[in-house]
């Protein structure tokens, strides 16, 4: 498949994304006093119906370019195009800023993560949301939200500080952090949770962020993989146990496999699942993109027997915010 690809010059030549598809990059949106910049998919038009939108949060030390494989290299995120132009979906890629350390993140709820920017990323995401509905009609009871390592950080803020506009989340490699720093809510949220058991860089059984000492002291601490899932079923007001699932392994060769943990019955229709990636590193599941073996060798095993963003957008695609007063008005503009 092939995607169209615009520059942000050609961009601003165009009344509205909504008249044509592809994907346009490096578009900027004013923040307070920061420019900020993000990459956009608009799929072909089918009719004046309102989209689903799938906002996709890149981890520490990346940008929009690694997340679509603009970069040239493995991209499991770059799947999502291919969804987007499957399934009619909007996407948008924002860049976080740039933290202390001299490369751009998301300023999540660590309070111990001393490398983090200070941009009020919350408040970036949510304009972002506008200023997309703006250009293309929007299904505002579909509205997601999927990040990895720091972007799976940012989206558990998201999840606390603006779960009113998102139906579903899903955060993978990532954990909730060990001092939260984030205001709580209280509203149910459905979250799907991806980790790997082996992740030398965000450890499964919580503790200190990163692989060198020098990380380990300037990147936060974070919770378990069981005690991040125990904070949402909590909150959600899941008590009853889980459906479990160990799917195929059918890569013998990536050496580990993946169990699936489903709660539902949540407040408000909401569920939980947890993707345990055994064996699994600091990566994102794929089948097509594929991560070199010296890159491998730094951030652990990367599992071949599922697609991740296929697995996110089955989840997704079953979730859609309960609204009323959306009931006759699903579209922005």
């Amino acid at each position: 498949m092939v995607i169209k690809i615009f520059s942000v010059a050609m961009a601003l030549l165009l009344p509205s994304t909504a008249a044509i598809a592809g994907l346009f990059k490096d578009q900027t949106l004013q923040v307070g006093e920061l420019t900020r910049t993000y990459d956009l998919y608009v799929p072909d038009r089918r009719g004046d119906d309102p989209r689903p939108l799938v906002v996709l949060l890149h981890g520490h030390m990346g940008d929009a370019d690694v997340m679509t494989g603009g970069n040239r290299k493995a991209a499991p995120y770059k799947v999502w195009l291919e969804i987007a132009a499957r399934e009619g979906l909007v996407v948008a890629v924002p860049d976080g800023a740039v933290g202390s350390d001299g490369y751009r993140g998301w300023n999540d709820c660590r309070g111990d993560a001393q490398t983090n920017p200070k941009t009020n990323d919350v408040a970036f995401i949510d304009r972002l949301i506008d200023a997309v509905a703006a250009r293309t009609a929007v299904d505002r009871r579909r509205i997601y939200v999927h990040g990895t390592s720091n972007g799976g950080n940012m989206v558990y803020r998201l999840a606390q500080e603006l779960p009113e506009r998102f139906a579903a989340f899903a955060a993978v490699v990532a954990a909730m952090p060990a001092h939260n720093t984030c205001r709580q809510a209280t509203q149910a949220v459905s979250l799907l949770i991806m980790n790997g058991t082996d992740d030398p860089i965000l450890p499964y059984r919580g503790g200190a962020v990163g692989r060198r000492a020098r990380d380990k002291e300037a990147r936060g601490t974070v919770l378990s993989t069981a005690d991040t899932l125990n904070y949402w079923l909590a909150r959600d007001g899941i008590t009853t146990g889980p459906a479990v699932t160990n799917l195929p392994d059918t890569d013998t060769r990536d050496g580990g496999t993946v169990h699936v943990e489903r709660y539902t019955g949540g407040k408000a229709g909401s569920e939980v699942v947890l993707y345990e990636v055994r064996g699994g590193g600091h990566t994102e599941p794929s089948r097509s993109e594929r991560y070199r073996r010296l890159y491998r060798l730094i951030v652990g095993a990367q599992n071949g027997d599922i697609e991740m963003a296929e697995e996110v957008w089955k989840f997704f695609s079953a979730h859609a915010r309960r609204d009323p007063v959306l009931d006759g008005n699903a579209a922005t503009h």
